[in-house]
């Protein structure tokens, strides 16, 4: 048996699915492949599979992880990753089929773009975001409300203007000891501006602590 960790993409009307309906939908898709995925034993056997790093609701994703394993150790990544694009549908690309390197446990930042409807916001936008406090209010795993600077958790930023649009891409702590979701950022700043454009958040990359991409 071998563990396997597919990289894909996650577009377009895709980002409106939950993480626990995508679970679901993956587990339907996987089953009409050739795979020899392995199924967990006992009496109700199931498909193992696991997400590390679950999307938030509304984010389309250019780096989603999937773990599976697999009860052929003979069966090729390659062929694998065949058979993955045979049966995807619209909205998934997959990246990668490989052997996993990292634990999910290394997880430690995520990377987004926000893309804004409104190019001339780049100025305000780069001047919140190099405050040196960015005040507000975040419940705790175990339910307790804090207040949190996220000024200080922002690893790193640039604001560029592309076209009629402001982009931001923030490098923000993710996985198990601490999350911060970027659209705390973005509430924050419509709080204090009392203005937001529209926007698109895609995640494009996870680190471990080292900033090393996550493979």
């Amino acid at each position: 048996m071998k563990n396997v960790r597919i990289i894909y993409k996650k577009k377009s009307l895709l980002k409106f699915v939950s993480h626990l309906d995508m679970n679901r939908f993956m587990t339907r898709v996987l089953r009409r492949t050739d795979i020899p995925f392995w199924y967990t034993e006992g009496f109700n056997t199931h498909l193992y599979i696991n997400f590390a790093l679950p999307l938030s609701l509304g984010f389309e994703s250019d780096y989603e992880i999937m773990d599976l394993k697999l009860t052929d150790d003979a069966y090729s990544f390659e062929d694998a990753k065949k058979e993955l694009e045979r049966v995807m549908p619209e909205y998934i690309e997959i990246v990668s089929v490989a052997s996993p390197w990292m634990k999910n446990s290394e997880i430690a930042f995520a990377e987004f773009r926000v893309s804004f409807e409104d190019g001339n916001f780049a100025d305000a936008l780069n001047a919140f975001l190099s405050k040196t406090e960015i005040l507000t209010q975040k419940k705790s795993k175990k339910g307790v409300i804090k207040t949190v600077n996220l000024a200080e958790k922002i690893k790193s930023f640039s604001v560029d203007t592309i076209g009629d649009k402001a982009v931001l891409k923030i490098t923000l702590p993710a996985g198990s000891s601490e999350n911060i979701n970027p659209v705390l950022l973005l509430d924050a700043l419509k709080n204090e501006n009392e203005y937001l454009p529209d926007y698109d958040i895609t995640r494009t990359a996870v680190y471990n602590n080292n900033l090393e991409l996550f493979v």
